[in-house]
């Protein structure tokens, strides 16, 4: 189902100090210095619709990094607005929010970043046979995150 568009979403991003909306010019290899801790592991959720999932992950785990990712803007206004919910005026250290398709998630995520685990929730299906390689959870897709994903403490989800 596609979401209607926010016409008050994009200012909201836009002032929202934890988004960032053009994360394939500069941030490739540097994602855990972006991050008070960038000691702690890294958990990144591909696709995270209204946030509703990461914003309590992120609220009742402050020990974890997270990166939220998806590429609607509308969804991402949703996403913050719910993660401001949940942490309810307390300062968010741990959380990034992300505006990216994650077709191109080599882009924005390279080896160096060392992702420790990656959340895939009710992402689109893409039900026909034609779109399969549009799937996240595609072969080539899945190839795709090997690559930034850290083997040793890494759990692909």
């Amino acid at each position: 189902m596609r979401i209607r568009r926010k016409k008050w979403a994009e200012k909201e991003l836009n002032e929202f100090k934890y988004y960032i909306d053009n994360p394939e010019i500069g941030y490739k290899n540097t994602w855990r210095n972006r991050f008070k801790n960038k000691d702690n592991p890294l958990y990144i959720e591909i696709g995270c619709g209204k946030g509703l999932f990461i914003s309590k992950l992120a609220k009742e785990n402050k020990e974890i990094n997270f990166i939220a990712i998806d590429m609607i803007e509308a969804m991402l206004g949703l996403t913050k607005r719910n993660i401001e919910k949940s942490y309810n005026g307390e300062e968010i250290s741990n959380l990034l929010l992300i505006r990216a398709n994650a077709e191109r998630i080599l882009d924005v995520f390279g080896k160096e970043d060392k992702v420790n685990r990656i959340y895939i929730n009710f992402c689109n299906p893409w039900p026909r046979k034609k779109h399969k390689k549009r799937r996240l959870t595609h072969t080539r897709q899945l190839e795709n995150y090997k690559t930034f994903l850290d083997r040793r403490r890494g759990n692909l989800f």
